[in-house]
């Protein structure tokens, strides 16, 4: 560690208040989209790997501060989207019961949003959109996130509603979609978990 060096620190003794201005401009929702992209041309994307067991990934996030980990096969091939409410709610003891096992034994691949199943912006529309205007795509799609993919058809970034609602200072509530019978039953019953 021979080439950092400790930083000098000092005492709060006398201080009180917050400064006056920040040195950034405040956000809100017609602000510039740009400003609440992970861009991964920036920041290394939060993979993790398909085969990870449930208890281990919710561990890794907890741990990293992160709500969702883009999922990847062991050649770093994309697969996928898993979030913590994946790994924590009623989701994982429908499956667990419909295949016969234990929660021990699922794995993020059995969890996760399969890629086909997610939808992306291309990077370009990011640029000339607003905070408002992704934030009514989310709510749209039914999606706590949305991918960002560039003209090489890569994936770029990623927006999510926590980012949004940590950058403004707001609450925001996406309402999951339903598309099918199905859906509609788990959404229902997701729902009324956390209301319980």
């Amino acid at each position: 560690m021979g080439e950092f060096k400790k930083i000098d620190t000092v005492e709060l003794k006398g201080v009180y208040q917050f400064c006056d201005h920040f040195d950034s401009e405040k956000l809100d929702l017609k602000s510039t989209a740009l400003k609440i992209v992970t861009d991964f041309t920036r920041r290394t994307p939060q993979v993790i790997l398909k085969d990870v067991d449930v208890d281990h990934a919710l561990f890794m996030m907890v741990n990293g501060h992160v709500r969702s980990k883009l999922v990847i096969d062991h050649d770093d091939t994309f697969l996928g989207v898993i979030n913590s409410r994946d790994l924590t709610g009623r989701k994982v003891l429908t499956v667990a019961q419909k295949r016969n096992q234990s929660r021990s034994d699922l794995t993020v691949e059995d969890l996760m949003t399969k890629k086909s199943d997610l939808r992306a912006m291309p990077y370009s529309m990011v640029e000339n959109s607003k905070i408002g205007d992704v934030l009514e795509t989310l709510k749209g799609l039914g999606h706590q996130h949305i991918l960002l993919v560039d003209e090489k058809g890569s994936l770029r970034g990623m927006i999510s509603a926590s980012d949004i609602a940590r950058a403004l200072h707001i609450p925001v509530n996406i309402l999951q979609t339903a598309h099918s019978f199905k859906e509609i039953f788990e959404i229902i019953h997701d729902h009324q978990e956390i209301i319980a």
